[in-house]
């Protein structure tokens, strides 16, 4: 919720001009929030698909809104990462499509490279939303951000059934596996074999 309240946070800071280092301030309180709702949600036992899928929505809108601004005050940045960027956006619009075309539901996996594009992707925003500071930051997030996207994307492709908190395409493939592997045993007085 912290994530969605503080969105507006940053429309509100472009148009009151506010400096850079108050961009950042938000951006990393996002950033930690974000590590830690995680970390409590599963240590007092409420890590649910549902609030896992939630967190991810709650990413969604305010890492699209930090973009909002950083096409507002730095439009060059966004006009030299133009194409790499929107191959991103295009690839996570194709993933979300593809699941729900495939599961009937949208999917939140939460892949490692998932949270590596955002460790970069906050890193980045903070650099040059409080310092300025471009390169080379802002182009590895770029790529990450094309890696954890077709990550997901092939991890869509690979499971055999809705999950979530799949941290990377090689547990989606063992996943595949199992599935297969269980549905193709026999059934003996209505358990299975393994059983």
């Amino acid at each position: 919720m912290l994530r969605l309240l503080l969105a507006p946070v940053l429309v509100w800071l472009v148009y009151a001009s506010a400096p850079g280092i108050v961009f950042s301030a938000v951006i990393l309180t996002a950033f930690v929030s974000d590590y830690f709702d995680g970390v409590i949600a599963r240590r007092v036992g409420v890590a649910t698909a549902e609030l896992r899928h939630f967190d991810s929505r709650a990413d969604l809108v305010f890492y699209a809104t930090a973009a909002w601004t950083v096409w507002r005050l730095h439009p060059d940045v966004v006009r030299s990462i133009a194409v790499p960027g929107a191959i991103v956006i295009g690839l996570d619009i194709v993933r979300h499509v593809f699941d729900f075309i495939k599961f009937g539901k949208d999917a939140a996996y939460h892949a490692w490279s998932s949270k590596v594009w955002g460790l970069s992707l906050a890193l980045a925003l903070v650099l040059l939303m409080g310092f300025g500071v471009v390169q080379p930051f802002v182009g590895i997030t770029v790529a990450l951000g094309l890696i954890a996207q077709v990550e997901g994307l092939l991890i869509s492709v690979v499971l055999p059934v809705w999950t979530h908190d799949v941290p990377t395409l090689l547990r989606a493939l063992e996943v595949r596996k199992n599935h297969r592997s269980s549905t193709n045993q026999p059934v003996v007085e209505g358990y299975n074999r393994e059983r």
